[in-house]
């Protein structure tokens, strides 16, 4: 059925980068009219990611400087692009060495159980272990369990948080 699987895939790396797996590759339906663009570390426009944040945790736009808190604070970050307009993106925050770690996942409302969140993740990851990171890491609420765990491939860990 048109839409209901995941995108056709379409990956622009930076200089010496391999493009993203398809996951069409494995056999999964997809519709082959749509393609979904991923960059690692493409340009980021404050008040489309603002926007899309927004929606996607349920919040009004709060005009964060999206594009001087990642250059300063990331790894790197994904976006995905359907027909010019930004439809999912994930930060990949970093200890400088071996830990990075996934933040702001986010897909739009339209796109999600499309496969684009997952791809997401599956660059990020792939960015990361190319910048020789050993563990990435992510928290999520409980809903998000068949997501990251299921889909994205992730292991559960023991972990603690305080609230600050």
């Amino acid at each position: 059925m048109a839409g209901a699987g995941c995108a056709r895939i379409r990956f622009l790396p930076g200089p010496g980068v391999r493009p993203a797996p398809d996951p069409s590759a494995s056999g999964s339906a997809y519709d082959r009219t749509v393609t979904i663009t991923y960059r690692w570390r493409g340009d980021v426009d404050n008040v489309l990611l603002g926007a899309l944040h927004a929606d996607g945790f349920g919040h009004p736009p709060d005009g964060t400087d999206w594009r001087t808190q990642l250059e300063r604070h990331s790894l790197g970050w994904v976006c995905a692009w359907e027909n010019g307009s930004l439809v999912g993106f994930v930060n990949v925050a970093w200890d400088g060495g071996a830990h990075a770690f996934l933040l702001d996942t986010v897909v739009a409302r339209h796109c999600r159980s499309r496969g684009v969140g997952a791809q997401l993740v599956a660059v990020a990851a792939e960015q990361a272990r190319a910048a020789a990171c050993e563990w990435l890491h992510v928290d999520f609420e409980d809903d998000l369990r068949p997501f990251y765990l299921d889909a994205c491939g992730f292991k559960e860990t023991s972990a603690g948080l305080i609230a600050l």
